[in-house]
């Protein structure tokens, strides 16, 4: 009874320590802190970019070197589950965890009922790139695609189809990124040198509907993989 008292007690003055080092280093950042980048981007953001949501501005073009690093690492992951996951012994039922007669009649329905609308929502999300994203709509569509897994198993995708459409979507990707080296003389940016802020929004949907595909096929091309391992 006595040494656990004494740890709780020990606890107290650990805990303070903390906070004190925690409280210090919260004002050591209140003096190194620059708003300099802020105030650029909420100044300049929607006059070079053309969109209004300053996240979509960054990701698209301030910083489009990391969205395609991005889109390369979810390239580089189903072609590292593909490599995993293969084998060369035959599974009686390779397709097992797919079976739709073990998958319940009320599921099946519901999920029926569920695809247009979940389809129809990352569409949406993607193509209005501006109060959306490419990434969060694709992984919408992964899930609408995926939920066609358990309303009929023939409508699975083959996995080496997914990544060489994930490979040609990237590939178009770093395409696009590099047209802007011909109009404005410089990568990895908005290559429409129009002063209409619409026509510039239009490559923000161009590029959001490719990441969104990116996104949509990666996920499927991982999940379909560990379904169809079948051990």
């Amino acid at each position: 009874m006595v040494i656990p008292l004494i740890k709780r007690l020990l606890l107290i003055p650990l805990l303070a320590l903390m906070l004190y080092l925690f409280i210090g280093a919260m004002e050591d950042l209140t003096l190194i802190y620059d708003n300099a980048g802020k105030v650029f981007f909420r100044d300049n953001a929607y006059f070079d970019t053309g969109s209004k949501n300053f996240v979509s501005a960054i990701y698209l073009d301030y910083r489009l070197f990391d969205s395609i690093f991005e889109a390369g690492i979810l390239l580089i992951a189903v072609s590292g589950v593909m490599f995993v996951s293969q084998h060369t012994i035959q599974e009686k039922n390779a397709n097992f965890m797919l079976d739709k007669y073990k998958t319940p009649d009320l599921f099946v329905t519901f999920s029926r009922l569920l695809y247009p609308i979940m389809l129809a929502f990352g569409l949406y999300v993607i193509i209005a790139g501006q109060i959306g994203g490419g990434f969060q709509g694709g992984a919408i569509v992964a899930t609408a695609i995926l939920i066609l897994y358990y309303i009929d198993i023939h409508k699975t995708i083959g996995v080496r189809t997914v990544l060489v459409i994930v490979k040609v979507l990237f590939m178009l990707l770093i395409i696009v990124s590099f047209i802007s080296l011909f109009t404005r003389d410089a990568v990895f940016t908005n290559f429409i040198t129009s002063e209409d802020l619409r026509l510039k929004a239009v490559y923000l949907k161009l590029m959001n509907v490719i990441i969104g595909a990116i996104i949509a096929y990666g996920l499927v091309g991982v999940f379909t993989a560990f379904l169809k391992e079948g051990r």
